[in-house]
C-alpha cells in the first residue's frame, strides 16, 4: 500500500490590535510593526475600523468623512459594529486561518469608549454588540497607545478633522478619560502604551511586547 501524504494546516497567524485616542500615532505604529514582522518573515496584513472590506470603506465615509450628517450614539454604534462584523466574518478570521499576522488600527474598546463613556450609550450593550459582531473573537494582543489630551490635540492640529475629531475638545477629552478607564477595568487583556514620546521609543515599546508572541 502506498502511504498517503497531506499537507499539514497552517499555524494559525496571531490577531493585533492598537487602539487610543486621536493623535496617539496609531496609523504610525502599524505600518512599522507590519513592516517589522514582514522582516522577521511572517505574512503580514494591517487594516483600520471602520473599513476594510467594500461595505466597511462605505460605513467608514458615512461616520468619519461626512461630517454634515447628524449621526445619534447609537446610531454610530450599530453602524460601527456592521462595519465590524463584516470585517471579522470576511477578512480577518479567514486570515488568521491562513496564518496572517492581522495588525488592526482600533477594535471594539473604541466603540466602547466613543459611542460608550463619551457618547452615552451603555456600555453593556455596546459590550453585547461587540460579542455579536465579532463571533467571540478577541485579539490576542489588545494594545492602547495613550496620550495626554493636549499633546494628542497638537499632533491632530496638522491635519484636518474627520467627524468624531469635529465634535469638540469637550468630547475628546471624555474620550481621553475613556481610555483611561478602560485600561483600569480591564488590565488582563489591555496593554498600556505610553505614546507621548519619540515614534521610536514607542516602537519599541510596542515590539517588546509583540516579541514576546513569536
Amino acid at each position: 500500500m502506498s502511504k498517503r501524504t497531506s499537507k499539514s494546516s497552517p499555524k494559525r497567524g496571531r490577531f493585533i490590535v492598537l487602539d487610543g485616542p486621536d493623535g496617539a500615532g496609531k496609523s504610525t505604529q502599524v505600518q512599522l510593526l507590519t513592516e517589522q514582522l514582514e522582516k522577521r518573515g511572517h505574512h503580514t496584513l494591517a487594516l483600520r475600523e471602520p473599513g476594510g472590506t467594500t461595505a466597511g470603506e462605505v460605513i467608514r465615509s458615512l461616520l468619519l468623512e461626512r461630517r454634515q450628517d447628524r449621526l445619534t450614539p447609537v446610531a454610530e454604534t450599530f453602524l460601527f459594529q456592521a462595519a465590524r462584523a463584516q470585517l471579522v466574518d470576511e477578512i480577518i478570521r479567514p486570515s488568521l486561518a491562513r496564518g496572517t499576522w492581522v495588525i488592526c488600527d482600533r477594535f471594539t474598546i473604541s466603540t466602547l469608549v466613543y459611542q460608550g463613556y463619551a457618547g452615552g450609550v451603555s456600555p453593556k450593550e455596546i459590550e453585547r454588540m461587540s460579542a455579536l459582531a465579532t463571533g467571540g473573537l478577541s485579539p490576542d494582543l489588545y494594545l492602547v497607545l495613550w496620550v495626554p489630551p493636549h499633546v494628542g490635540l497638537v499632533r491632530r492640529s496638522n491635519r484636518s478633522a474627520d467627524r468624531m475629531e469635529s465634535k469638540g475638545d469637550d468630547f475628546l477629552r471624555a474620550v481621553s478619560a475613556g481610555y483611561k478607564k478602560a485600561l483600569g477595568l480591564r488590565r488582563n487583556k489591555l496593554t498600556p502604551i505610553e505614546a507621548g514620546g519619540l515614534v521610536e521609543d514607542v516602537r519599541a515599546q510596542i515590539w517588546s511586547h509583540v516579541e514576546r508572541m513569536l
